[in-house]
């Protein structure tokens, strides 16, 4: 299995050396990396305490190894969502003081269902000195709104399009529709300044958003990111490790292949 993992672009490794190791070569290029785990759902707090154990470590590595470039993204199920939004933040909290000043801890956006806990997650560990950057998904039509609650809490925000199905009456269709939106809500928080990041492979909306700092994934259109880095755009790749890949390298798979079909339009 390792050795199938070691030759997959999406994926630096099964260990968290791996993973270090490639955030330095990454910056060496230019490009800043989110190092994420591949951590089981937690559903109690024996699980979410194991899985904010190892991103403890890994953040007083990133702080002892890595440029500051390099940040820690944490998905916020690995450590306690579905526990509490008050276990969940002190979770994060206990993450940051081994991070150290000076990084951010990049979350990311869930289905819409967990939408509000994360977004109460992410606010509640804010107010309590957590340096963390929020996730918004433009298909979402509450987005809009959430933009507006973070912005108010002096949150920066990273932009998705949206990574999973949800009910028309939640979601607007992915295409044109969630295309309008993402402008919107962009152009939304760049007004509200407290900081922007698009997480798109499109190149129509790094076109919209010139200047605008671009995150991609680790593997899907490398040439592309090494192109905006070389012109000066600020780029980050996300960076994930971990023993249970699977399902993320097939998504992953899909997603180059939907990039590519970005490109020719």
């Amino acid at each position: 299995m390792t050795t199938t993992l070691t030759r997959n672009p999406y994926v630096a490794g099964v260990d968290r050396d791996s993973a270090l190791a490639r955030a330095r070569e990454l910056a060496g290029d230019g490009i800043a990396a989110n190092i994420g785990h591949f951590a089981p759902v937690a559903l109690d707090r024996e699980t979410a305490l194991a899985n904010t154990a190892e991103y403890v470590e890994l953040a007083r590595e990133i702080s002892a190894d890595q440029p500051y470039s390099t940040w820690l993204e944490v998905d916020l199920p690995h450590i306690g969502l579905d526990v509490s939004v008050e276990f969940c933040a002190a979770r994060l909290l206990d993450i940051a003081r081994a991070l150290g000043s000076g990084r951010w801890i990049q979350t990311g956006a869930e289905d819409g269902e967990h939408t509000t806990a994360v977004l109460d997650t992410v606010e509640l560990a804010s107010r309590r000195g957590v340096p963390i950057r929020g996730s918004l998904q433009a298909n979402l039509r509450r987005s809009p709104g959430d933009a507006d609650r973070l912005i108010a809490a002096g949150v920066p925000l990273r932009l998705v399009k949206g990574g999973f199905a949800e009910p028309s009456l939640v979601a607007w269709p992915f295409g044109e529709e969630t295309d309008m939106a993402f402008v919107g809500i962009g152009r939304r928080i760049l007004r509200g300044g407290h900081g922007l990041t698009i997480a798109s492979h499109d190149r129509v909306m790094h076109e919209v958003f010139t200047g605008t700092p671009v995150e991609m994934l680790l593997g899907v259109r490398p040439g592309v990111a090494r192109r905006l880095a070389g012109q000066g755009r600020r780029v980050r790749l996300y960076v994930p490790y971990g023993t249970d890949w699977h399902d993320y390298v097939a998504k992953r798979a899909d997603d180059a292949r939907k990039a590519e079909a970005l490109q020719r339009r």
